[in-house]
């Protein structure tokens, strides 16, 4: 029995076991996300991020994480989709799909009328299931400033 849910805390330790697993599945290097920053980030008034989990007769095997956003130009919430993950042994099963699907049911019912996300160019599994959900944008740049560049933009604040 396939079911999509919201994480709960308890889910800490197979979330933070999948999020490695997708690091080094992206680039070969560890993450430092861990059970501990799943539940101390994850919950509470200030959340940073929320996660969905699909389940297999009870067994937590993909996850999401995203966060709230805003479109100014159509005046819409929507949700940015920072990580999905399926275990590899359980792909191909609809499972990333039903996670997906789930996701954007959940995020419709709250208010949002848009889901984006990022794909690294590289992984060409992820992006043609991604583009069987929905095109590629070819006129969007993704910026991202990290590390010391991420700092030294913010040292020069006025």
């Amino acid at each position: 029995m396939i079911s999509v849910r919201p994480a709960r805390p308890d889910d800490a330790k197979f979330i933070a076991r999948m999020a490695q697993a997708l690091s080094v599945a992206d680039g070969g290097r560890s993450s430092q996300f861990t059970a501990e920053s799943f539940r101390r980030d994850g919950f509470g008034e200030h959340a940073a991020f929320s996660t969905m989990v699909v389940e297999v007769d009870g067994e937590v095997v993909g996850y999401a994480v995203y966060y709230a956003g805003y479109d100014t130009d159509s005046a819409t919430r929507g949700i940015y989709l920072a990580d999905l993950y399926v275990d590899e042994d359980r792909r191909r099963q609809g499972l990333g799909r039903a996670l997906l699907t789930g996701l954007a049911a959940a995020a419709r019912s709250g208010g949002a009328r848009w889901m984006f996300w990022s794909v690294l160019k590289r992984n060409r599994g992820a992006r043609r299931f991604y583009k069987k959900i929905a095109p590629e944008l070819k006129d969007v740049i993704v910026c991202a400033a990290f590390g010391r560049r991420f700092n030294s933009l913010a040292d020069q604040a006025l």
